[in-house]
């Protein structure tokens, strides 16, 4: 049975060369475009929690543009950047251009400007997304102004520098902790990340927080009984696994720590640290064994997870 799951586990991690590709995802919401690269690419069922931060950003500061009567294209763009310094981070608030440009700092190339809307670019490990959302505001209100409050700062790629014009921290800092009453509004919206249809997995959003849940909206002429299904709410997390049905999430807090969620209140679990000795996500078995789950990372070792038992097994 071992060397049965070492060999299947062997054949998902021959494609995991894939996960070197960043996915790029670029989304549209009316006059809102985003651009977003991933730290890796591997599946449909795993995701970063940036990448659905990227979605919430958008469809909320559609809302801000259309309350502000701002009907130009504003491009929100969003990539991690492993600079010299891993806490760095860049701003950039531009005015007349929302061309691409964080797209292609890594050929040190920055592409001629359009002359035309506004851009919100970011180059960081991670995004707040109320933070995101004043930023917005702020270039709307003041854009005749962004083009005016830059400091240059170097880029590297590679053993390369390329020299770039940003937004001070100090800049950024003070428009990210005034109030914004439309920002407070705004956020309010429940917004939808993923939903799987009846009785499977889901995902939104609102006021700040991820709600992870199981949809138990019975479908429409139908007459189901009442399920009680519980929602895991998290502010923030590294990236969640579906399985393979739609029927349970693993939600990474860290990169060796993750919750069981399958709406089953006696199956929430407290936070199971495992160890983690490659930098890849963690998959998930295709099937469960009973109730247990298979996790892994390499070819190596894998995890036993007894999801009624609350037990951790690590077979090598």
């Amino acid at each position: 049975m071992k060397k049965l799951i070492l060999f299947f586990i062997f054949l998902v991690l021959s494609n995991f060369v894939e996960a070197h590709k960043p996915k790029v995802r670029i989304g549209n919401f009316g006059n809102i475009k985003t651009y977003f690269t991933s730290v890796f690419n591997f599946n449909p069922k795993t995701i970063e929690s940036e990448e659905l931060k990227m979605q919430v950003v958008g469809r909320l500061s559609k809302l801000i543009a259309e309350k502000l009567g701002c009907s130009d294209t504003i491009m929100i763009e969003r990539k991690t950047y492993y600079s010299h310094d891993v806490n760095q981070k860049l701003f950039i608030l531009e005015n007349n251009n929302s061309q691409y440009k964080l797209a292609f700092l890594d050929d040190g190339v920055i592409l001629k400007s359009n002359n035309n809307g506004l851009a919100v670019r970011i180059l960081s490990g991670n995004i707040n997304v109320v933070d995101v959302l004043k930023l917005v505001e702020y270039s709307i209100l003041n854009r005749k102004k962004l083009n005016q409050k830059y400091i240059p700062a170097d880029y590297y790629y590679g053993e390369a520098k390329l020299t770039i014009s940003v937004n001070s921290e100090d800049f950024i800092r003070k428009i990210c902790k005034a109030q914004s009453k439309l920002v407070d509004e705004v956020i309010n919206n429940n917004i939808e990340l993923l939903n799987n249809g009846f009785l499977r997995t889901k995902i939104s959003w609102k006021n700040g927080k991820f709600m992870f849940g199981i949809d138990n909206s019975s479908p429409t002429g139908s007459n189901y009984p009442e399920f009680v299904v519980n929602d895991f709410e998290i502010e923030d997390f590294k990236y969640y696994v579906d399985s393979a049905y739609s029927d349970f999430f693993l939600i990474f807090h860290a990169p060796n720590i993750f919750t069981y969620f399958d709406g089953d209140s006696e199956c929430i679990s407290d936070k199971i640290e495992v160890e983690k000795s490659s930098w890849y996500p963690f998959q998930v078995s295709r099937d469960n064994f009973q109730d247990k789950i298979i996790l892994f990372d390499n070819k190596s070792y894998f995890y036993v997870y007894n999801f009624k038992k609350k037990l951790l097994q690590k077979i090598e």
